[in-house]
Protein backbone atom coordinates (compact mmCIF):
# COMPACT_ATOMS: atom_id res chain seq x y z
CA UNK A 1 0.00 0.00 0.00
CA UNK A 2 1.04 3.58 -1.44
CA UNK A 3 0.85 6.43 1.29
CA UNK A 4 -0.13 9.63 -0.20
CA UNK A 5 0.81 12.75 1.36
CA UNK A 6 -1.87 15.54 0.83
CA UNK A 7 -2.01 19.03 1.63
CA UNK A 8 -5.21 20.98 1.11
CA UNK A 9 -6.03 24.84 1.54
CA UNK A 10 -9.09 23.39 3.35
CA UNK A 11 -7.36 20.66 5.39
CA UNK A 12 -9.53 17.97 3.46
CA UNK A 13 -9.35 16.20 0.63
CA UNK A 14 -12.31 16.18 -1.49
CA UNK A 15 -14.88 13.44 -1.71
CA UNK A 16 -14.49 12.27 -4.86
CA UNK A 17 -10.60 11.67 -4.64
CA UNK A 18 -10.95 10.12 -1.56
CA UNK A 19 -13.03 7.37 -2.89
CA UNK A 20 -10.64 6.65 -5.74
CA UNK A 21 -7.61 6.82 -3.44
CA UNK A 22 -9.74 4.23 -1.68
CA UNK A 23 -10.26 1.86 -4.95
CA UNK A 24 -6.35 1.98 -5.15
CA UNK A 25 -5.76 1.19 -1.72
CA UNK A 26 -3.35 4.37 -1.20
CA UNK A 27 -3.33 5.41 2.71
CA UNK A 28 -3.92 9.00 2.15
CA UNK A 29 -2.12 11.38 4.97
CA UNK A 30 -3.43 14.62 5.29
CA UNK A 31 -0.76 17.49 6.15
CA UNK A 32 -2.26 20.69 8.29
CA UNK A 33 -2.10 23.63 5.84
CA UNK A 34 -0.73 25.53 8.63
CA UNK A 35 2.50 23.43 9.59
CA UNK A 36 3.58 22.15 5.94
CA UNK A 37 5.82 24.56 5.45
CA UNK A 38 7.20 23.83 8.71
CA UNK A 39 7.41 20.36 7.84
CA UNK A 40 9.14 20.13 4.80
CA UNK A 41 11.84 22.78 6.12
CA UNK A 42 12.73 20.49 8.81
CA UNK A 43 12.67 17.47 6.83
CA UNK A 44 11.41 15.01 9.13
CA UNK A 45 10.20 11.33 9.28
CA UNK A 46 6.72 12.20 8.40
CA UNK A 47 7.92 13.10 5.26
CA UNK A 48 10.51 10.32 4.58
CA UNK A 49 7.16 7.73 5.09
CA UNK A 50 5.31 9.03 2.13
CA UNK A 51 5.22 7.95 -1.16
CA UNK A 52 4.28 10.66 -3.38
CA UNK A 53 2.43 14.48 -2.50
CA UNK A 54 -0.63 15.91 -3.71
CA UNK A 55 -1.40 19.61 -2.97
CA UNK A 56 -5.23 20.39 -3.43
CA UNK A 57 -6.67 23.68 -4.36
CA UNK A 58 -9.39 24.87 -5.96
CA UNK A 59 -8.94 28.38 -5.11
CA UNK A 60 -6.91 30.82 -8.03
CA UNK A 61 -6.76 32.84 -4.87
CA UNK A 62 -3.90 30.52 -3.17
CA UNK A 63 -1.71 30.98 -6.20
CA UNK A 64 0.84 32.47 -4.07
CA UNK A 65 0.71 30.01 -1.67
CA UNK A 66 0.60 26.70 -3.34
CA UNK A 67 3.88 28.26 -5.48
CA UNK A 68 5.81 28.60 -2.07
CA UNK A 69 4.43 25.26 -0.64
CA UNK A 70 5.81 23.93 -4.19
CA UNK A 71 9.35 25.35 -3.78
CA UNK A 72 9.43 24.34 -0.10
CA UNK A 73 8.85 20.72 -0.99
CA UNK A 74 11.55 20.72 -3.94
CA UNK A 75 13.97 21.69 -1.73
CA UNK A 76 13.70 18.94 0.72
CA UNK A 77 12.14 15.68 -1.88
CA UNK A 78 12.17 14.57 -5.16
CA UNK A 79 8.94 12.73 -4.62
CA UNK A 80 6.25 12.87 -7.26
CA UNK A 81 4.11 15.83 -7.00
CA UNK A 82 0.82 16.78 -8.56
CA UNK A 83 -1.43 19.55 -7.92
CA UNK A 84 -5.25 19.06 -7.90
CA UNK A 85 -7.08 21.68 -9.47
CA UNK A 86 -9.68 23.00 -11.59
CA UNK A 87 -10.07 24.80 -14.82
CA UNK A 88 -11.60 28.24 -12.94
CA UNK A 89 -8.48 28.16 -10.28
CA UNK A 90 -5.71 27.24 -12.83
CA UNK A 91 -5.05 29.12 -16.25
CA UNK A 92 -2.44 27.95 -18.68
CA UNK A 93 -0.06 30.44 -16.94
CA UNK A 94 -0.57 29.49 -13.48
CA UNK A 95 0.13 25.17 -14.87
CA UNK A 96 3.19 26.48 -16.47
CA UNK A 97 4.24 28.21 -13.49
CA UNK A 98 3.80 25.15 -11.21
CA UNK A 99 5.27 22.76 -13.60
CA UNK A 100 8.21 24.72 -13.88
CA UNK A 101 8.57 25.00 -10.21
CA UNK A 102 8.74 21.64 -9.70
CA UNK A 103 5.37 19.77 -10.01
CA UNK A 104 4.60 17.03 -11.47
CA UNK A 105 1.64 17.16 -13.09
CA UNK A 106 -1.58 19.10 -12.48
CA UNK A 107 -5.12 17.32 -12.82
CA UNK A 108 -8.22 19.06 -13.12
CA UNK A 109 -11.36 18.14 -11.78
CA UNK A 110 -12.95 17.82 -15.63
CA UNK A 111 -10.24 15.43 -16.16
CA UNK A 112 -11.53 12.00 -15.62
CA UNK A 113 -10.58 10.52 -12.14
CA UNK A 114 -9.50 7.15 -13.08
CA UNK A 115 -7.52 8.37 -15.83
CA UNK A 116 -5.92 11.13 -13.49
CA UNK A 117 -5.36 8.22 -10.61
CA UNK A 118 -3.57 5.99 -13.55
CA UNK A 119 -1.00 8.68 -14.81
CA UNK A 120 0.03 9.00 -10.95
CA UNK A 121 0.23 5.74 -10.23
CA UNK A 122 2.34 5.11 -13.46
CA UNK A 123 4.61 7.64 -12.01
CA UNK A 124 4.87 6.43 -8.40
CA UNK A 125 5.38 2.49 -9.93
CA UNK A 126 8.58 3.68 -11.79
CA UNK A 127 9.83 6.31 -8.78
CA UNK A 128 9.36 3.20 -6.82
CA UNK A 129 11.22 1.02 -8.66
CA UNK A 130 13.96 3.73 -9.61
CA UNK A 131 14.32 4.27 -5.48
CA UNK A 132 14.71 0.33 -5.04
CA UNK A 133 17.39 -0.02 -7.39
CA UNK A 134 19.47 2.65 -6.26
CA UNK A 135 19.03 1.06 -2.79
CA UNK A 136 20.16 -2.17 -3.86
CA UNK A 137 24.04 -2.28 -2.43
CA UNK A 138 26.30 -1.93 -5.74
CA UNK A 139 29.46 -4.32 -5.32
CA UNK A 140 32.90 -2.03 -5.64
CA UNK A 141 34.66 -3.06 -8.68
CA UNK A 142 38.35 -2.64 -7.87
CA UNK A 143 40.62 -1.32 -10.57
CA UNK A 144 42.64 -4.56 -11.32
CA UNK A 145 46.17 -2.46 -11.74
CA UNK A 146 45.18 -0.99 -8.08
CA UNK A 147 48.69 -2.33 -7.68
CA UNK A 148 50.08 -2.68 -10.77
CA UNK A 149 50.12 0.11 -12.68
CA UNK A 150 52.36 1.56 -15.52
CA UNK A 151 54.18 4.56 -15.36
CA UNK A 152 55.07 5.16 -19.17
CA UNK A 153 56.85 8.19 -18.83
CA UNK A 154 59.81 6.60 -16.18
CA UNK A 155 59.63 3.11 -18.27
CA UNK A 156 58.62 1.74 -15.08
CA UNK A 157 56.38 -0.02 -12.95
CA UNK A 158 54.29 0.70 -9.68
CA UNK A 159 54.09 -2.66 -7.66
CA UNK A 160 52.65 -3.12 -4.51
CA UNK A 161 53.06 -1.06 -1.57
CA UNK A 162 54.38 2.07 -4.40
CA UNK A 163 57.30 -0.01 -4.96
CA UNK A 164 58.82 1.71 -8.55
CA UNK A 165 60.73 -0.72 -10.88
CA UNK A 166 62.52 0.63 -13.69
CA UNK A 167 62.53 -1.43 -16.79
CA UNK A 168 64.47 -1.17 -20.44
CA UNK A 169 62.64 -0.22 -23.18
CA UNK A 170 61.65 -3.45 -24.50
CA UNK A 171 60.74 -4.53 -21.09
CA UNK A 172 58.15 -1.58 -20.83
CA UNK A 173 56.71 -2.31 -24.11
CA UNK A 174 56.25 -6.10 -23.30
CA UNK A 175 54.63 -5.61 -19.81
CA UNK A 176 53.10 -2.29 -21.43
CA UNK A 177 51.26 -5.19 -24.40
CA UNK A 178 50.36 -7.64 -21.73
CA UNK A 179 48.85 -4.98 -19.45
CA UNK A 180 46.97 -4.01 -22.44
CA UNK A 181 45.50 -7.75 -22.34
CA UNK A 182 45.56 -8.46 -19.14
CA UNK A 183 44.08 -11.97 -17.84
CA UNK A 184 44.30 -13.07 -21.46
CA UNK A 185 46.83 -15.50 -22.94
CA UNK A 186 49.04 -13.86 -25.28
CA UNK A 187 51.33 -16.06 -27.73
CA UNK A 188 54.98 -15.98 -27.94
CA UNK A 189 54.28 -14.57 -31.74
CA UNK A 190 52.00 -11.74 -30.67
CA UNK A 191 54.35 -10.24 -28.30
CA UNK A 192 56.78 -10.36 -30.40
CA UNK A 193 55.34 -9.06 -33.63
CA UNK A 194 54.05 -6.27 -31.10
CA UNK A 195 57.13 -5.28 -29.56
CA UNK A 196 60.18 -6.18 -32.08
CA UNK A 197 57.22 -5.40 -34.70
CA UNK A 198 58.27 -8.04 -36.94
CA UNK A 199 57.80 -11.41 -37.61
CA UNK A 200 61.26 -12.79 -38.25
CA UNK A 201 63.99 -14.32 -35.41
CA UNK A 202 63.23 -16.57 -32.91
CA UNK A 203 60.69 -15.79 -31.39
CA UNK A 204 60.32 -17.74 -28.76
CA UNK A 205 63.66 -17.68 -27.21
CA UNK A 206 63.26 -13.85 -27.30
CA UNK A 207 60.32 -13.51 -25.46
CA UNK A 208 60.92 -15.89 -23.22
CA UNK A 209 64.67 -14.43 -22.43
CA UNK A 210 62.89 -11.01 -22.20
CA UNK A 211 60.40 -12.52 -19.89
CA UNK A 212 62.92 -14.13 -17.30
CA UNK A 213 64.71 -10.56 -16.93
CA UNK A 214 61.51 -8.96 -16.01
CA UNK A 215 60.77 -11.55 -13.47
CA UNK A 216 64.12 -11.03 -11.92
CA UNK A 217 62.87 -7.71 -11.21
CA UNK A 218 58.75 -7.70 -10.62
CA UNK A 219 58.35 -10.86 -8.66
CA UNK A 220 59.45 -11.87 -5.39
CA UNK A 221 59.68 -14.95 -6.38
CA UNK A 222 60.49 -15.87 -9.75
CA UNK A 223 60.02 -19.75 -9.55
CA UNK A 224 56.25 -19.23 -8.29
CA UNK A 225 55.68 -15.41 -10.41
CA UNK A 226 52.83 -13.71 -8.74
CA UNK A 227 51.76 -11.52 -12.31
CA UNK A 228 53.54 -13.41 -15.14
CA UNK A 229 51.94 -16.43 -15.79
CA UNK A 230 53.65 -19.05 -18.56
CA UNK A 231 50.88 -20.66 -20.52
CA UNK A 232 52.32 -23.89 -21.37
CA UNK A 233 53.25 -24.34 -25.30
CA UNK A 234 51.46 -20.46 -25.88
CA UNK A 235 52.96 -17.64 -24.34
CA UNK A 236 52.50 -15.36 -21.10
CA UNK A 237 49.12 -13.77 -19.37
CA UNK A 238 49.49 -10.85 -17.21
CA UNK A 239 47.71 -12.08 -13.88
CA UNK A 240 46.31 -8.81 -12.57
Amino acid sequence: MHTIGCISHSNEISKEYKEIFKTFKWNVQMINKETADQLFESNNKVLQSMDTLIIEDFDSNNINWTCELIMNVRKQTTLPLWILSSPEATNRTNRIVYLQLGADGIIEKDYEPDESLLMMRNLLKRFKERENQLEVPQREVSEPTADFKLIPQNLSVCLEGGKEVNLTKLEFLTIEYLHKHARKTMTYEEIYKNVWNDTYGNRKYRVSNLVFHLRKKLEMDIEKPKYIKTIRSKGYMLNI
